[in-house]
């Protein structure tokens, strides 16, 4: 068992948690069972989100929505972000057009959601928002660290 994992279930036995870095209203002024339950309902929306069987069969609701692939993982960092590969141990460097693009992968939907969230966003007086949005995605699944 990890360091990680034992200190969790500390927490949970003792009720006593302590995390640094939250953001303001992230269950800072929460104390005692409220605390608890606030955790446990972080956890598992964790839970229901990475618990998904890629095998499943696919809903029309989940047809066509992009995500990140299994094994990839997205860090937003100060001059953009990093994307993860931890299977082959491969690191890319995102700007921050990238790393805004990935974001909104990573918020859910299919391509045509996510360029609408880009425009709602950005403005795009030379109109080549979308064009440069579709190219930089298609690399991605090209890559392998976004699929469908």
């Amino acid at each position: 068992m990890s360091h990680y994992q034992e200190l969790a279930r500390e927490a949970w036995r003792s009720g006593e948690y302590r995390a640094g870095g939250q953001q303001p209203g992230e269950g800072r002024d929460l104390s005692g069972r409220a605390l608890r339950d606030f955790l446990r309902s972080k956890m598992e929306w964790i839970v229901a989100r990475e618990a998904l069987d890629p095998a499943a069969p696919r809903t029309a609701a989940q047809e066509g929505r992009m995500k990140l692939a299994q094994y990839v993982k997205f860090r937003e960092e100060k001059f953009g972000g990093v994307l993860f590969e931890t299977k082959s141990e491969k690191v890319f460097t995102l700007s921050q057009t990238g790393a805004a693009i990935v974001r909104e992968i990573v918020a859910g939907g299919a391509e045509s959601e996510v360029l609408g969230r880009l425009k709602d966003r950005f403005q795009d007086k030379a109109g080549s928002l979308e064009a440069d949005a579709k190219a930089y995605i298609s690399d991605l699944k090209s890559k392998g660290l976004v699929t469908e």
